[in-house]
């Protein structure tokens, strides 16, 4: 990995001064968990840069927090998208879920909490953040993870940035959870799969939404295999916070979702499509945002595909 040159972190005050110089709202990107389907973020993200939509403000869950921290140390360009993309065309599901007999039979037994080793997600989290802690990125990071033994989700906001991504990403019962300052953590999408409302909480004025899936429109057919399915029942079931937290937090800031379209119904597991989601994402999320820009907007509302 090639060192980039270094950025000075832009801490949250500073940003929203930044952002009321230029008189414009304070900013944040929403990136939601989805495994696999976190490739559709990568077409979203190409086409806010484009229009020269940047954030203020990043906060991720899951796979939204691997890909917020990517970007959250290099110029909120195009040509950053770009470098996403190619690293996710390059990964495989063996990469991340190396699933083998010997780990299900231990788990089944009750030997192991997990059926996955985190040392592929691991790899792939150290390989491609430019900062060791969360409070060293260029746009402020916030990553959503959930304590096991507090029952809760909690905001991580500084610490050891491979660890506290490591933990946000690492799927209950799948992945083992990760120690930091004596709290188990696990992915914090099992409570709050789209963090929409700690970027209220942080102060956003306008927030870009980055699902990993359309609302109300399930994938199909039904997933098959223990790990597929337990994924997915995760997102079935995370579907309805998302819809609920729109329709509360649509009077606090203006909430712009962008599409997030899987004609192939390429379940959370599968990592061979990621060309066609990205591309998919991204013709889509450039139709939406031209379009929004030839609206008026109101000062809190919701626009979605």
């Amino acid at each position: 990995m090639t060192p980039l040159a270094k950025v000075t972190p832009i801490r949250p005050h500073a940003a929203r001064r930044s952002a009321a110089r230029s008189g414009r709202p304070y900013t944040a990107f929403v990136l939601s968990g989805g495994a696999s389907l976190g490739a559709l973020q990568v077409g979203m993200l190409r086409a806010l840069y484009e229009r020269g939509v940047v954030p203020d403000v990043l906060v991720g869950t899951s796979v939204g927090a691997l890909n917020a921290a990517f970007v959250a140390s290099r110029p909120q360009v195009p040509e950053t998208a770009a470098k996403l993309a190619r690293i996710w065309r390059d990964i495989h599901r063996q990469d991340i879920f190396p699933v083998s007999m010997r780990a299900i039979m231990g788990g089944l037994r009750g030997q192991r909490d997990h059926l996955v080793p985190n040392r592929g997600l691991r790899e792939q989290v150290r390989r491609y953040i430019e900062f060791d802690d969360l409070s060293e990125a260029a746009v402020p990071l916030h990553v959503v993870a959930f304590d096991v033994m507090e029952g809760r989700e909690t905001l991580l906001s500084e610490g050891p940035a491979v660890d506290a991504v490591t933990a946000s990403a690492s799927i209950p019962g799948v992945f083992p959870p990760v120690d930091i300052g004596g709290r188990r953590l696990v992915d914090g999408g099992v409570a709050d799969n789209t963090p929409i409302s700690h970027a209220v909480e942080l102060g956003a004025e306008r927030i870009y939404v980055l699902p990993t899936q359309e609302r109300s429109r399930p994938l199909a057919p039904a997933p098959h295999g223990a790990l597929d399915v337990a994924i997915y029942g995760i997102s079935l079931l995370l579907d309805g916070r998302l819809k609920q937290d729109i329709a509360r937090y649509s009077s606090h800031a203006e909430l712009i979702v962008l599409p997030a379209p899987n004609p192939r119904q390429v379940q959370p597991t599968n990592f061979e499509h990621s060309s066609q989601l990205i591309g998919e994402a991204l013709a889509a999320s450039r139709a939406l945002l031209a379009e929004s820009d030839a609206v008026p907007k109101p000062a809190a509302s919701v626009q979605a595909a």
